[in-house]
C-alpha cells in the first residue's frame, strides 16, 4: 500500500491538472459550485485526514469508485495546495458560467 501511495504522489502535474479539472467541470455542471466552495474552505483543515480515512476506507467504497481512483482523489485532497487550486478553478467556471447567462439575456 505505501508503494502505491508514492507512486499516486509522484504522478506528473498534468495528471493532478487533468483530475482537478473534471472534478471542478463535474461540480459546475451538477450546479454545486457555491456549495462546494463553502465545503471546500470548511474542510481545507482535514484534508489529511479525511484523505486518510477515504484510502482506509477503499475496500468498503471500491463498489461505488475505482480503487485506484479513490486512492489518488484521497491524496489529492490530503494536500491544501490542491485544494486551493479547486476551489480557484470552481470560481473560475462559476464567473464563466455567469457571463455567458448574462450574455444570453
Amino acid at each position: 500500500m505505501a508503494n502505491m501511495r508514492d507512486w499516486l504522489r509522484n504522478l506528473p502535474v498534468e495528471d493532478e491538472n487533468a483530475a482537478l479539472e473534471e472534478i471542478a467541470q463535474r461540480i459546475i455542471r451538477d450546479g454545486l459550485g457555491a456549495a462546494a466552495i463553502v465545503f471546500l474552505e470548511s474542510a481545507k483543515p482535514f484534508g489529511f485526514i479525511a484523505g486518510q480515512t477515504a484510502i482506509a476506507a477503499t475496500p468498503l467504497l471500491g463498489g461505488f469508485i475505482e480503487p485506484l481512483r479513490l486512492e489518488r482523489y484521497a491524496g489529492l485532497f490530503g494536500n491544501r495546495d490542491f485544494i486551493e487550486r479547486l476551489i480557484r478553478r470552481i470560481e473560475e467556471l462559476e464567473d464563466r458560467k455567469g457571463q455567458e447567462a448574462a450574455e444570453g439575456e
